[in-house]
């Protein structure tokens, strides 16, 4: 894999010209043409995703990349386990200067993994817009148009993000309740919006780095992304189609005791974030336990398994700094 090459070669080249009113798009090869009234515009995009130990779905998710006419994508590998892993890639992609492979020599997590991948991606391809998807998601054939078309059709949208096929289940705009940090898919009185993390395509020039906030290690990134973007009118554009398959919990296994326990200190830490006061806090935090004193309970009900409960208390420990 060839790792020093021109930024304006490995990303595909976006064009937008002003020779019709009515925005519309065709794909050639690798170049993307449309029109939006009358003003022209150059945007390179660049995959970026994060492999752990999976290289299998990472692979794929690379072909289905590079199938959209993506010329350049960023392979962030937090694996950790002696680049084993990333050598099973490299082996893909040995002679394929458009997969950039970076082994970190630790584990950082979802949030942390992505922003280094995203740092990477502003100092190699400034300007590139950064197209971020989960390694056991696939896009599907014209998503990468479509998700574009988003972004350039609303110049305040930091992200675009689509429909998600879930296993089965099609998945939109997700919405997290403020006070309980209950879930849901419908929009409710006191609740925000969230895009899923899963598929993201984030307009560079657009948002402020890090976009994600470290503190969360696996979960919960994506909903505090959510609450600051709420705050910014037409911050996050939604594309009302399916546009990615997604295996779902591949890398962590859901159910599982490392689920349980960071899902829980995903909930902790974003009540902190969320809370405007110390009173506050202390009501956001307070909720919060009934919440998941229940959730535990139920999810060992519904799996006949302990790890849920078990998992309350290391999510506490993760929550306060102490794995």
């Amino acid at each position: 894999m060839a790792l020093s090459m021109d930024a304006a070669k490995l990303s595909t080249i976006i064009v937008l010209n002003s020779s019709c009113a009515k925005k519309s798009f065709r794909l050639i090869g690798a170049v993307f043409i449309g029109a939006r009234l009358d003003d022209t515009v150059r945007v390179m995009v660049t995959g970026l995703l994060l492999n752990y130990r999976d290289a299998v779905r990472s692979i794929s998710c690379v072909h289905s990349l590079l199938g959209q006419g993506i010329q350049h994508v960023v392979v962030w590998d937090n694996s950790a386990d002696g680049g084993t892993s990333a050598a099973a890639i490299a082996a893909v992609f040995v002679h394929d200067a458009r997969v950039d492979l970076h082994v970190s020599v630790a584990n950082l997590g979802f949030a942390a993994g992505v922003n280094r991948g995203l740092e990477h991606c502003h100092q190699r391809y400034p300007g590139a817009w950064v197209l971020l998807i989960n390694n056991d998601a696939r896009l599907l054939p014209g998503g990468l148009t479509k998700l574009v078309d988003a972004l350039v059709a609303n110049s305040n949208a930091r992200i675009a993000y689509p429909d998600i096929d879930h296993a089965g289940r099609v998945l939109g705009p997700a919405y997290c309740h403020r006070l309980t940090g209950l879930l849901s898919w419908r929009a409710r009185r006191g609740y925000f919006p969230y895009a899923s993390g899963c598929c993201l395509l984030v307009a560079a020039e657009r948002v402020a780095l890090p976009l994600f906030d470290e503190d969360f290690f696996m979960y919960g990134e994506d909903w505090e992304l959510g609450w600051r973007l709420a705050q910014l009118p037409g911050a996050m554009a939604y594309v009302h189609e399916t546009l990615v398959e997604h295996d779902g919990s591949a890398s962590s296994g859901l159910g599982s005791a490392f689920y349980e326990s960071h899902m829980v200190a995903a909930h902790l830490i974003l009540a902190r974030k969320l809370a405007r006061s110390w009173v506050e806090t202390g009501v956001l935090l307070a909720s919060r336990i009934c919440m998941l004193v229940a959730r535990g309970a139920i999810r060992s009900i519904r799996f006949r398994s302990l790890v849920p409960c078990k998992a309350l208390w290391h999510g506490v420990r993760i929550a306060s700094g102490r794995r």
